[in-house]
C-alpha cells in the first residue's frame, strides 16, 4: 500500500526518453501511472509516447529551466547523452558535460525534487578494468572522459539526493547498433564464437535494467544516496552460452567456435571496409576486442536492493526475438 502511495505522487522527468533504455523506462513509467515528461532531441519510438514528449536540448539552459520549473518533477532519471567511439574532440560530447552541468544547476533549485538518477558509463574506465573505488577513473577515449566529467559535476555540485548508475551491455526491445547487429548475425548464422575459452561479460536484459532503476528510484535514501551502481544481470553467463540460447530462440543450430587469430584476420578486413566507406561491417577489430574482453563488475550493492530479477536470460531472449520478428513483419 505504501509503495502505491509513493508511486501515485511521482512526477517523473526522463531525459533521453526516446532512446533505447529511455523508451523502456517510459513504458514502465506510463504503465505505473506516473505523471511523466520525456525531454529529448529525438522523437519517441512509440506513437503513444508523443503526448509526454518535449523536444528540448539539455544544453539549452534557459529552455530546460523553464520546462522543469513548469513540470516540477519529484524525480528525474537522466539518460540523455551523446555517444561515440570514434576519434572525436571532447566538445563533441558536451551533452555529457554542459548538459549535466545545466541539469545539476537547475535541479538544485527545484523545491519538489526528491531524487535524481544520473546515468554514466562503464567507459569511465577502459574496457575490462575494474575500478578499486567509485572515483577511480581511467577513460579510454573522449566519450569516457566526458562521462568522468559528468560524474565529477554530480559529486561536487548536486545538493539533491543523487545516485549514479553505470549500465553495462544492455540488450532487448528497442535496442540499436551493436547488440541488435549481434542478434541479427546469430539469426542469419554468421556468428562464430571466438576461441574455446569461456568469456564472461556484464550483460543486462533491458527489462531487468528498468527494474533495477525502479528499485533505486523508490528505495529509501540511505540505501542509494551518493552511491554508484553497475546495472548488470546476475549471475553472469558466458558469451558462448548467451549466443547459444539466442541461436536456439531463432530456431538455428549450435553456434560454432573458431580460433581467435582467424577472427582477427576477418576483423582486419572489416577495418579496411570501414576505411573504404562501408558504413557498418559485421566485425571490426574494435568490435572483436569488445567481444573477447571479459570482466566481472561488482553487483553486490544492486543485488542487495533489487533481489531476484524479474526476467531470466531465456525470458529476455524470447521477448527480444518476438519483438524483432514483429518489427520485421510490420515493415
Amino acid at each position: 500500500m505504501m509503495i502505491n502511495k509513493v508511486k501515485n505522487k511521482i512526477r517523473l522527468c526522463v531525459t533521453g526518453g526516446s532512446g533505447f533504455i529511455g523508451t523502456n523506462v517510459m513504458e514502465w513509467a506510463i504503465n505505473s501511472g506516473f505523471e511523466v515528461l520525456n525531454i529529448d532531441i529525438k522523437r519517441p519510438k512509440i506513437a503513444d509516447h508523443f503526448k509526454f514528449y518535449k523536444e528540448v536540448d539539455i544544453r539549452d539552459f534557459e529552455i530546460l529551466k523553464c520546462l522543469l520549473e513548469e513540470f516540477r518533477p519529484t524525480h528525474i532519471i537522466h539518460l540523455a547523452a551523446t555517444t561515440g567511439m570514434g576519434k572525436y574532440e571532447l566538445s563533441f560530447f558536451n551533452a555529457n558535460t554542459v548538459g549535466v552541468q545545466n541539469l545539476v544547476t537547475i535541479a538544485n533549485q527545484l523545491d519538489d525534487l526528491e531524487r535524481v538518477i544520473f546515468t554514466s558509463s562503464l567507459l569511465v574506465c577502459r574496457n575490462g578494468y575494474i575500478p578499486i573505488n567509485p572515483t577511480d577513473f581511467c577513460p579510454p577515449n573522449k566519450y569516457g572522459e566526458s562521462k568522468v566529467i559528468g560524474e565529477k559535476i554530480v559529486r561536487d555540485q548536486c545538493i539533491k539526493s543523487w545516485t549514479i548508475i553505470r549500465p553495462t551491455s544492455i540488450w532487448g526491445k528497442w535496442f540499436e547498433t551493436s547488440y541488435l547487429k549481434f542478434f541479427k548475425t546469430i539469426k542469419y548464422g554468421w556468428y562464430i564464437n571466438p576461441g574455446s575459452k569461456l568469456i564472461y561479460k556484464p550483460l543486462s536484459f533491458v527489462g531487468n535494467t528498468v527494474y533495477m532503476i525502479e528499485k533505486i528510484l523508490l528505495s529509501n535514501p540511505q540505501e542509494v544516496e551518493k552511491k554508484v551502481f553497475y546495472l548488470a544481470d546476475y549471475p553472469y553467463i558466458s558469451i558462448q552460452e548467451w549466443s547459444g540460447l539466442i541461436s536456439k530462440a531463432f530456431g538455428r543450430g549450435k553456434v560454432l567456435s573458431t580460433p581467435i587469430i582467424f577472427l582477427k584476420m576477418i576483423a582486419l578486413i572489416g577495418d579496411l571496409l570501414k576505411i573504404l566507406g562501408f558504413e557498418d561491417p559485421p566485425i571490426t577489430s574494435f568490435r572483436l576486442k569488445n567481444i573477447i574482453t571479459g570482466a566481472f563488475y561488482p553487483t553486490e550493492n544492486i543485488e542487495s536492493i533489487v533481489g531476484k530479477l524479474p526476467y531470466s536470460v531465456e525470458d529476455g531472449i524470447n521477448i527480444t526475438v518476438e519483438w524483432m520478428t514483429r518489427l520485421k513483419n510490420e515493415d
